[in-house]
């Protein structure tokens, strides 16, 4: 099970609606961070975020949990259709959905033509910390309230 986003700004789904189905690591505090903002961001009501290490159902898209632990996966779904995007990639494609993001977008792409925007976020998922039990203490987990990660 996992959380999903919001209705969007009009609450209408139709069946061509894009959606983003968002594996993050639970474990890892920036991590989840990440998603909550994400959701928060998500005015269009496109995103699902879950954590991979309880929901499996990356596997049925051709993912493995080895992939999903170096970096943030996106699978952008249309129809019967997906593509995954990874790492920096799924960044990019994220803020391509949210409203709040589109003024970055120039910046995102300078950041992938120059490479740079690879290799920090690369850096940043290589060096991330990983807390085992997400009831953790010192607020570095989730907060009570939240349904995020998935319990």
């Amino acid at each position: 099970m996992s959380m999903r986003g919001k209705d969007g700004l009009f609450g209408v789904e139709k069946a061509h609606t894009p959606r983003l189905l968002v594996y993050i690591d639970g474990s890892c505090p920036l991590c989840t961070r990440a998603g909550h903002l994400i959701l928060r961001l998500d005015l269009l009501g496109l995103c699902q975020v879950t954590s991979y290490r309880k929901d499996s159902g990356f596997e049925g898209f051709g993912l493995t949990s080895q992939a999903l632990d170096r970096e943030i996966h996106v699978v952008w779904q249309a129809g019967e259709k997906h593509e995954v995007a990874r790492g920096f990639d799924a960044l990019v494609l994220l803020a391509k959905f949210l409203p709040p993001l589109w003024p970055f977008l120039p910046a995102l792409a300078l950041l992938k033509l120059t490479g740079l925007g690879p290799k920090v976020y690369r850096w940043l998922a290589e060096n991330r910390t990983l807390i085992p039990d997400i009831r953790c203490k010192g607020g570095a987990c989730t907060p009570k309230d939240t349904r995020f990660p998935l319990e």
